[in-house]
């Protein structure tokens, strides 16, 4: 049984490891299984994380939901209160800048949304369990974020970020569903 911080720094030396070819291709794969699905098909709305470069790709996600006419949301870091505010955004290169520990995040014009209104919630993660456990970064910014949604949680991973059992704890929320280039595990 590995630790939180073990299976974080496995990880990371994986991610350290992938191939840009791979990466795009397994983005790709992703994808595909997100277009895919009926419940984005049916969605009005959407929050996605904007992804670095060793995250699952969003955007082309972002934008195409955009393009399609869905309400987008992104997260605003708010360090003062250690959360997250949710931002709609409908140009991702002029509603975007770089913020808080050097991501992208909406600007403040944009305007906030309740996650109330929130459809579906594309989250990342270091790693997931097949229980659709999730674990982050540490920070616990997206485990407080988590606690009063009411939309499809759905995690973003590539599949060695996928663990038979992850050391989870009372404050960890679990995905409804996991999505990886090779599979879509559905825990609702």
């Amino acid at each position: 049984m590995s630790s939180k911080a073990e299976i974080r720094a496995i990880i990371k030396e994986k991610m350290k490891n992938l191939e840009y070819s791979s990466k795009v291709s397994m983005d790709e794969e992703i994808r595909k299984k997100i277009y895919n699905l009926r419940e984005y098909y049916d969605s009005r709305s959407i929050f996605s994380y904007v992804s670095q470069e060793r995250e699952v790709d969003t955007i082309d996600l972002i934008n195409r939901s955009i393009t399609c006419g869905k309400i987008v949301c992104v997260p605003l870091i708010v360090k003062k209160n250690t959360a997250l505010e949710l931002r709609i955004i409908k140009d991702f290169k002029t509603d975007l800048e770089i913020g808080n520990f050097n991501i992208l995040e909406p600007k403040k014009h944009t305007k906030k949304i309740n996650h109330r209104n929130i459809d579906i919630f594309f989250i990342p993660g270091v790693a997931f369990g097949t229980k659709c456990e999730r674990l982050g970064r540490g920070g616990g910014y997206f485990d407080r974020f988590l606690l009063g949604i009411n939309g499809l949680k759905i995690g973003l991973a590539y599949e060695f970020q996928i663990f038979d059992y992850l050391p989870i704890e009372k404050h960890d929320i679990s995905m409804d569903m996991i999505i990886t280039e090779k599979r879509v595990i559905t825990c609702v």
